[in-house]
């Protein structure tokens, strides 16, 4: 499937469950892991899992994680980024209805857009007669985000529904260090800190000065300190 390759593609290479520090949020990962065990096994036994949250608070990070461990138990998972519809084909949603596992993220970005709303409904329908696993995302719960189908909320929130909590300042400087481990180098944390106290502090943010951070200190070979980071500013 063309879409499938297209999208599956997005994922980012820092998405899985081992990258996320769970803190608050560990009842919802575990639960999102345990659905997606499930629809490798052919069992689904949740049939839906809705996840919301402010911006930065890991809905993406963890729909990615999810579709990532599927393939890795050998199945085919596909994400769905429905804050591009524009460029997006309403036939999408009719052609996923047979895989296992489904990851819809921004769904609050289709409402109050009935074609986009008929055909979410027609797809959690198709999935649950196919035994499939549903997993979408949004900034708010099901009833809260404007959606025009009172069916299509009763739906999204027949399984679990979690709310994830954004880092507090000293999780996000575990987080850095926990995703700066996982990449085969250390982030002290002085380093840390210094960057908290001079770049946003949102996690897109700081997770994108990492990558940069982590290209720059392969490509001079130097181990990430506070001097280096200066004299990549000063760059």
């Amino acid at each position: 499937m063309s879409y499938q390759l297209s999208l599956n593609l997005r994922l980012k290479d820092g998405s899985s469950f081992s990258n996320f520090l769970a803190t608050a949020n560990l009842e919802a990962l575990e639960r999102l892991r345990s659905a997606v065990v499930s629809a490798a096994q052919g069992e689904a036994r949740e049939p839906a899992l809705f996840l919301w949250g402010v911006s930065g608070s890991g809905k993406t990070h963890l729909l990615q994680a999810a579709c990532r461990l599927a393939q890795e138990f050998g199945i085919t998972p596909i994400y769905v980024p429905l804050a591009e519809t524009s460029s997006l084909s309403l036939s999408l949603l009719e052609d996923v209805g047979d895989m296992p596992l489904v990851c819809l993220d921004d769904v609050d970005r289709i409402a109050g857009k009935p074609e986009w709303e008929r055909a979410l409904f027609s797809l959690s329908e198709h999935l649950r007669h196919a035994r499939g696993t549903l997993v979408a995302a949004a900034s708010g719960g099901p009833n809260h985000i404007g959606l025009r189908m009172p069916e299509l909320s009763t739906r999204l929130a027949w399984g679990p529904v979690y709310q994830l909590q954004p880092l507090e300042d000293v999780e996000k400087l575990d987080a850095v260090r926990l995703r700066a481990r996982n990449r085969g180098f250390e982030m002290p944390e002085e380093v840390v800190r210094y960057i908290l106290n001079r770049y946003p502090r949102d996690t897109h943010s700081l997770f994108d000065l990492l990558d940069r951070i982590d290209r720059a200190s392969l490509a001079h070979q130097r181990r990430v300190t506070i001097p280096f980071i200066r004299s990549l500013e000063a760059g």
